[in-house]
């Protein structure tokens, strides 16, 4: 093919946009289709263009089409469009497709959608998409919250209240990601994985957390997502915890019970009982898989949960997950050693399993410091409303 004539507009580049999205929005902006942009480049599959969630992905030949049409070198597009660079190039013969939409890999960023006033600031006013790092990304320039999963614009403005918080806390997670390398993803999604546990039985669900709701009853938070901008700070504050129990134990320093006395006080602050083993459950199991990496002169904690508890550990894969939330817990979930998922919330629990919050009082002992009692459930038809659920 040769190369064709530029097209009469050109539109400016956005931080991390994906080349599908591109190629989509230089279509709109010169009144075509994308397919038609495509058929511009070469060959292609048949199928449906997904710019949301899949990457356009362009062999040389096709690359310096696209550098004809934009009026840009080819050097400039694969600055501004990392998956133009050779390394993903397409090199299969010159008889097959020129380009075709693949799904990112499983250990490769996610597509998506990008802040509509960061592009409505240079001139991209229809929607586009960009890589993360992670299933969801903040924008502190404008302070609101991406992710892959639809929400309604209502959902997205009654939870703008809450950024604030939520941007202090992803500040927070980059800064303790940086400082631990690799394995701080890792102690992240471990502690994004216990916290589904709490936040999936409203039994358990943290205080800090029903209170931070109730701004919000109209809201469902049976998924990961608008769930996770509530409880975002616990979950970094849980991450480096984690890093502390690893940072001591391989430095021969770690003393469990002085480490398990700080969690009891850093649940205390958060109004939940760390000594009740229903509540515990998810970090002794954390201490329960990690004991192997202790040094031998200290002692982990080891826990078996009783028959009643451990039979409910089976009860905590999520069913029926909307597509998009599967794939954002597919990319956490990897990493973490945890089995505990988002998803499953109150909309899909059996009626005898929709019982009410912990009732609890706290007692004071001398030699123990305050401790906290179970009371009794409340009977039936007596139960407090699901702040979840108040529709």
């Amino acid at each position: 093919m040769s190369a064709p004539r530029a097209l009469p507009l050109r539109i400016s580049f956005l931080r991390g946009e994906t080349n599908g999205s591109y190629v989509q929005r230089l279509a709109w902006a010169n009144g075509l289709q994308t397919a038609e942009l495509l058929n511009r480049l070469g060959s292609g599959p048949a199928t449906p263009i997904r710019p949301d969630e899949e990457e356009l992905y362009l062999n040389a030949a096709a690359l310096e089409r696209l550098s004809a049409l934009t009026g840009r070198p080819t050097v400039l597009l694969q600055q501004a469009l990392r998956c133009l660079r050779e390394e993903f190039l397409l090199t299969a013969p010159a008889s097959m497709a020129a380009w075709t939409w693949l799904s990112p890999a499983p250990e490769l960023p996610c597509v998506l959608r990008g802040c509509h006033r960061c592009g409505a600031a240079k001139g991209a006013f229809s929607p586009f998409f960009v890589w993360s790092d992670m299933p969801w990304q903040t924008c502190r320039r404008h302070g609101c919250w991406l992710d892959a999963t639809p929400l309604p614009v209502t959902a997205r403005a009654t939870l703008r209240a809450c950024m604030p918080l939520v941007l202090r806390a992803e500040q927070q997670r980059i800064r303790f990601e940086r400082r631990m390398g690799p394995a701080g993803r890792i102690l992240f999604a471990d502690a994004l994985s216990a916290c589904a546990y709490w936040w999936n039985n409203p039994r358990l669900s943290l205080p800090v957390w029903i209170e931070r709701q109730r701004p919000f009853p109209g809201l469902d938070y049976s998924a990961p997502f608008p769930a996770l901008v509530l409880i975002y700070p616990e979950v970094v504050r849980l991450a480096q915890m984690f890093a502390q129990w690893e940072r001591q134990h391989q430095a021969g320093l770690l003393n469990p019970d002085a480490w398990m006395r700080q969690m009891r006080l850093l649940f205390h602050s958060w109004g939940s009982p760390f000594e009740i083993d229903e509540v515990r459950l998810p970090v002794e199991m954390w201490l329960h898989r990690h004991r192997g990496h202790t040094v031998s002169k200290t002692r982990a904690p080891r826990w078996h949960p009783p028959s009643q508890l451990a039979k409910a550990l089976s009860t905590c894969v999520p069913r029926g997950v909307p597509k998009a939330v599967g794939r954002a817990q597919a990319t956490w979930g990897k990493w973490s050693c945890l089995p505990f998922r988002y998803a499953r919330g109150m909309g899909v629990l059996p009626q005898e399993r929709r019982t009410d919050i912990l009732h609890l009082r706290p007692l004071y002992e001398p030699t123990e410091g305050t401790y906290w009692a179970m009371l009794p459930q409340p009977g039936p038809g007596c139960e407090a409303l699901d702040p979840r659920r108040l529709c």
